[in-house]
């Protein structure tokens, strides 16, 4: 039998391969954003600018002189990083001059948040229409302006997820993870729930379980390691977060945040259902992504060298995922949630007018404060967002790979 491809177009409502808004048209949704961002958002920038690093700074400051890092005198903004974070900026502190540790880490930050989209759309999500600066638009010009907070705040979120995304190239390309394991185990060390990009090697990669376990019990093990040397400090650290967000109901914007603030609302009083369909969900994402390969490699959408057809609309739904598991997703957290949820869309709607579709996103997120008047639950449209994008996007992989099985039936048949 002949070797064929049984690819089929992305974007199979017309052959013709989508491109990218003209610049002009880019350049003017941009002052659009601009614009409903001040109008939002007044005095953001003075309000927000460099919050986190702040606290941070604080704190590094308090644990160099003797103090307690972790204290009520930092209320409201508390610190909600584990020891080691205070080791790793304490080492790093003396090795520039005095004052420059906070001017670099705001470099990093800023670039951390550039290049983000950038290695999306060049190496994750590689579509003709996705060019750098539609790719910035779409990060930046988001529906309620997540990565504009996230650039504000500067927490040090960015800079981790950039270290992993391009810890992930040399796996996307050629299975070779040790770049992400490594990102992954000193991220999940200081914020333990970026262990959910241990999904992209195990649902992207090829063979990959033993050394993905391997990194999620070294990440636990860490943790452990830092209870035993710092046992003051990690005591601290608990109390933090507890106050930080289960006191300050800092939930977070998944459905964990969701249903946890609803629940105070309705005063339901001990909850255990957030942490239930937390769980629920996130088992359920998962579940649907096995089957889901296991449907793509029956119907025969493995090209020849492994590689899986559709292989950008795949990793995007992993991407996806692995933010959607988190219990607490957060600004940094969705705007790159909402970045992929785009691709995820255009490609579940066949979209052709691109900016079209950013316009029926965006302003429906205007109207959220009006109908929902909690601040702590703006994000659940950026959820709903982003859970639209999978389903809609999963559902057509999915009768694709069925019309690939029939084709391939049928092929096998007449030969």
């Amino acid at each position: 039998m002949q070797e064929r491809s049984t690819r089929p177009s992305v974007y199979s409502a017309s052959n013709s391969p989508l491109q990218a808004p003209a610049w002009p048209l880019v350049l003017c949704f941009f002052l659009a954003a601009v614009a409903v961002f001040q109008w939002n958002y007044p005095g953001a920038f003075l309000l927000w600018w460099q919050d986190d690093v702040q606290v941070y700074a604080r704190a590094v400051n308090d644990w160099l002189a003797g103090r307690d890092p972790y204290n009520a005198s930092h209320w409201p903004l508390f610190f909600l990083y584990p020891p080691v974070f205070l080791f790793l900026s304490g080492f790093l502190s003396h090795l520039v001059p005095a004052g420059w540790g906070w001017n670099l880490f705001s470099a990093l930050h800023i670039v951390a948040m550039c290049a983000i989209p950038l290695v999306l759309a060049r190496f994750f999500f590689p579509q003709s229409w996705l060019s750098p600066q539609f790719a910035l638009l779409l990060f930046f010009a988001s529906p309620r302006f997540p990565a504009v907070l996230a650039f504000c705040e500067m927490n040090v979120a960015a800079i981790l997820y950039l270290a992993a995304l391009v810890g992930a190239v040399p796996g996307l390309r050629r299975n070779r993870w040790l770049g992400l394991y490594l990102a992954v185990f000193l991220a999940a060390m200081i914020k333990i729930t970026f262990i959910s990009l241990l999904l992209l090697p195990l649902l992207a990669g090829r063979r990959q379980w033993a050394k993905s376990a391997l990194c999620a019990t070294a990440v636990v093990a860490a943790n452990l390691l830092q209870m035993a040397l710092w046992p003051q400090l990690y005591s601290g650290y608990r109390w933090s977060l507890v106050q930080g967000v289960l006191v300050q109901r800092n939930f977070g914007y998944g459905v964990f945040g969701i249903f946890a603030e609803y629940g105070r609302k309705l005063h339901l009083g001990a909850q255990s259902i957030p942490y239930l369909l937390s769980i629920l969900l996130a088992a359920t994402l998962v579940a649907f992504l096995v089957r889901l390969r296991f449907r793509l490699q029956e119907s025969n959408s493995f090209g020849p060298a492994g590689r899986l057809n559709h292989h950008e609309i795949w990793i995007a739904l992993v991407v996806v995922t692995t933010i959607l598991v988190n219990p607490r997703e957060m600004q940094y957290d969705m705007d790159i949630a909402i970045f992929v949820a785009f691709v995820l869309l255009v490609y579940g709607l066949r979209a052709r007018r691109l900016l079209w579709l950013m316009a029926a996103l965006f302003v429906p997120a205007l109207l959220v404060p009006l109908l929902i008047h909690s601040p702590r639950l703006y994000g659940m449209y950026d959820t709903l967002l982003t859970l639209a994008g999978f389903g809609l996007a999963y559902r057509r992989l999915w009768r694709e790979a069925g019309v690939s099985q029939m084709a391939f039936d049928a092929v096998s048949a007449a030969d």
